[in-house]
């Protein structure tokens, strides 16, 4: 007679070591700081069902550690509290859980050191792929991952942070796609679909394609109900967007960066009136036809009555010395700031009386947006990065899941993270 044992889940591992390296970056040599000596670093691809361990290897002169944006899983496998020394290793384990498919990324979440380990070059792309990949016209589409990643070399290392980029967000003068200047992208005809990735530190990107409407069909870690059409998507430090374009003959498209003002000084000056371009794509073969997919997954609408509680976080800074805040208080690392309970619905109000955008996180947690201002969101998506626009309130529904423990929320312009302006929520 034989006993019947459960299967065992697949296994996917990965080593990712954070390491300094010289490399050409848009033709000069610098020295920058890497994951396996790549940057961006590679791309870690699972699937919906397998247990995921990495063990990260820290060959930096600094403590730092590992992110896994966005992923949904315990506070104590995401250990965003601890920290690996020089020379020391840690392991990072997690299950990619059905439903899960999506785009996340991974970068340093060591605090004090994060803004400058990313901006020097730390960050990765995660992908999940599940059902929904394999359907067609998706599963036949074109895919190219793309990681924008801003940079400022001086003298074969990079710049560093003067007094004002801690204020504002240091920019980098480079704008980078996967560690290349407007690198051009050959694809065929067809369906392209680009699983895109804001890895900067500060900078917000306004995408554009002219000639074409952005089919957005999914956002940070899910896909949308349907394909929601843009002409323009902005993508704020963390956020990610997985888009369709229709490329039904030969052309050349370009990806843009359209002007954008996310403080009181206007856009970025490195931005022109007609976009700084990203990429551009260069489009070949015989025409065709494109039915779009009408309908990817359902999307839960939240029972709001059934809220237990409303919390609000306000955004705020202090100036001598400068410190960011969140409630009046810049971070304590030892300090629970919020509670919430699991298997509850909790709605938060996200509100930034401040002159500039500020990009909110919540880890471990995926959340839906509800309004803007008051006014309602026109779609349904769960997200972990949501953009609080200047002298604006968010109001976000979040289901406390599955999960317990210790979880960080925080502004994702990292040199606001990094002087203060994160909290830590306890769910019990």
């Amino acid at each position: 007679m034989n006993n019947l044992q459960p299967q065992a889940k697949p296994i996917r591992h990965f080593d990712l070591t954070a390491q300094q390296k010289n490399i050409s970056i848009a033709g000069q040599d610098a020295t920058i700081l890497t994951y396996n000596g790549s940057f961006p670093g590679p791309l870690l691809e699972v699937k919906e069902g397998e247990v995921v361990t990495i063990d990260f290897i820290n060959q930096l002169r600094e403590p730092s550690n590992l992110h896994l944006h966005g992923i949904f899983m315990s506070p104590e496998d995401d250990k965003p509290h601890q920290v690996v020394a020089p020379g020391e290793s840690l392991g990072y384990t997690f299950e990619a859980l059905p439903g899960s498919a999506g785009m996340y990324w991974y970068h340093p979440h060591a605090h004090g050191k994060v803004t400058r380990q990313l901006f020097e070059g730390l960050s990765g792309p995660i992908i999940v792929r599940g059902a929904v990949d394999e359907l067609e016209p998706i599963a036949s589409a074109t895919e190219k991952v793309l990681v924008l990643h801003d940079i400022t070399l001086q003298n074969g290392t990079v710049a560093p942070h003067a007094g004002m980029d801690w204020g504002k967000g240091k920019e980098g003068e480079l704008v980078l796609v996967n560690g290349e200047h407007q690198p051009e992208i050959s694809a065929p005809t067809g369906l392209l679909r680009l699983r895109i990735v804001n890895a900067s530190s500060a900078r917000y990107y306004n995408l554009n394609i002219p000639g074409k409407r952005l089919q957005v069909i999914g956002m940070d870690g899910s896909f949308l109900e349907a394909p929601v059409a843009m002409e323009t998507l902005l993508l704020t430090p963390g956020e990610r967007a997985d888009i369709l374009i229709e490329t039904t003959q030969v052309q050349e498209l370009q990806l843009l960066n359209l002007p954008y003002t996310r403080t009181p000084a206007g856009p970025s000056l490195d931005i022109p009136a007609a976009g700084m371009v990203l990429a551009k794509f260069n489009i070949t073969g015989e025409p065709k036809t494109i039915a779009l997919p009408t309908k990817l997954i359902e999307i839960p609408e939240l029972d709001l009555t059934a809220a237990t509680d409303y919390k609000t976080i306000t955004f705020g800074a202090n100036m001598q010395p400068l410190q960011f805040t969140i409630n009046g208080k810049a971070f304590d690392h030892h300090r629970t700031d919020l509670t919430a309970k699991t298997g509850t619905l909790e709605v938060w109000d996200i509100v930034n009386p401040m002159a500039m955008d500020h990009p909110f996180h919540l880890h471990t947690f995926p959340f839906q947006v509800l309004s803007i201002n008051d006014i309602p969101m026109p779609y349904l998506a769960w997200k972990d990065v949501v953009n609080v626009p200047a002298n604006c309130t968010v109001r976000i529904a979040i289901p406390f899941t599955k999960y317990t423990g210790s979880v960080m929320y925080h502004c994702h312009i990292l040199e606001h993270e990094d002087l203060g302006m994160m909290g830590n929520l306890e769910v019990v």
